[in-house]
Formats: C-alpha cells, sequence, structure tokens
C-alpha cells in the first residue's frame, strides 16, 4: 500500500512538472514573439516634381519675345518669358539661339524667380543638382545651380528679390555659353532681346503674381 502511494504521488509530481515546464515554454515563446521587429516595407521615393504649370494668357511681347502670365489650379500666378519662333523677314527683333542650340525661358515669381534651360542635348536627370557656369563674350563668368526637371529642363532659381541683378549679365551681353562639370558643354545662346524680356517679365510679376 504504501508503495503504490508512493507511485501516485512520483506520477503527481511528474505530472505537474511537464504542466509547468509547458507554461514556461510558451511563456518564453510569446516574450520572444513580443520583443521582435516588424521591419515595414521601404516606401518608394516620390517621383521628383517638376515646376508648377497652369494656362497663360499674354502680357504683352517685344524685341522677339512672348511674355504670358500663368495661373496654376490652387496655385499662385508666375510670368514666364520665351522666344518666340523666328520669322523670316526683316525687323523680327533679333535672332534666336546659335546652330538650334539651348534656349533660355525667364520665369517670375512672388518668392522664387530665375530662368529654365531647355533643349541643352544633355541627359538630364530630374531632382538631381548640377553646377552650371555661364561664360559671356564680355569675359564675366557666373557660377550658378541649377536643378533637374522632367523633360530633361534645367532650373536655376534665384530670389525674387534679387531676380534684376542676378540676370543682369544675361541682359548686357550678347553672347553666353553654358558648362557643367557633370553635363558637360550645354552650348551657346546669343543674347538678343534678353534685356527685355527680364525685365518684361518682372514687371509682369508685379503686376500680376505679388499677393
Amino acid at each position: 500500500m504504501d508503495r503504490l502511494r508512493l507511485d501516485r504521488r512520483i506520477a503527481d509530481r511528474r505530472t505537474a512538472g511537464g504542466a509547468m515546464g509547458r507554461a514556461v515554454l510558451w511563456l518564453a515563446l510569446l516574450a520572444t514573439a513580443a520583443c521582435q521587429t516588424t521591419v515595414a516595407p521601404d516606401t518608394p521615393s516620390p517621383a521628383p516634381r517638376g515646376l508648377e504649370q497652369g494656362p497663360g494668357r499674354a502680357f504683352s511681347t517685344g524685341k522677339g519675345w512672348s511674355v504670358t502670365v500663368h495661373k496654376p489650379a490652387g496655385s499662385k500666378p508666375y510670368c514666364q518669358a520665351a522666344r518666340m519662333p523666328p520669322s523670316n523677314g526683316p525687323g523680327n527683333g533679333g535672332g534666336g539661339t546659335s546652330g538650334g542650340g539651348p534656349r533660355m525661358i525667364f520665369r517670375t515669381a512672388a518668392a522664387e524667380s530665375g530662368f529654365i534651360l531647355a533643349d541643352s542635348g544633355a541627359t538630364v536627370t530630374a531632382g538631381e543638382r548640377y553646377d552650371l557656369t555661364a561664360s559671356f563674350d564680355q569675359g564675366a563668368k557666373l557660377t550658378l545651380g541649377a536643378r533637374g526637371l522632367p523633360g530633361g529642363l534645367l532650373y536655376v532659381a534665384v530670389p525674387t528679390k534679387s531676380y534684376l541683378d542676378e540676370l543682369d549679365p544675361f541682359a548686357r551681353n550678347r553672347r553666353v555659353t553654358f558648362r557643367s562639370t557633370t553635363l558637360g558643354d550645354l552650348g551657346t545662346l546669343i543674347l538678343v532681346g534678353t534685356s527685355w524680356a527680364i525685365n518684361a517679365s518682372d514687371e509682369c510679376r508685379i503686376l500680376n503674381a505679388e499677393p
């Protein structure tokens, strides 16, 4: 009888010990799962955005340039000066680029202004930053910073308050050659009518794009 009771006690202890071991193991697994960090999948970077665009209306024309006012939906207006297509007739206000090279488009807005360099032929990555050197025919040089835009464009931004001063060399010289350390030679522009275009785009901003 005493041996039977002893066997039962040993069996009960083994059963209790097994149950306790399983409970400890379960708690350990729960603790391990709680300590693991879930890594979220990488979120793709948003595609680089271009400048705000909107429908335009004529503001003025002169010296072979056209100035327009644009109002993007839900955004502030801006003005833009672009060279008009060259005319074969006399007195068209001067030529355009040299040999079908790059084009400059002047842009003015309330806070930020500058110019766009188009048709440079360079492989421009949207969102990338590039250095530009502008070398003028009278010997002056400007070091500029540009941002790549979709469509192979380069955008040079300047504070609006210093727009006229910053772009003065483009108004006073007759020719400019652009070069970038990364992109190489970007071509030469003949600066005919640019003084008028720069001043007219600024006047357009004052009348239409200021708060």
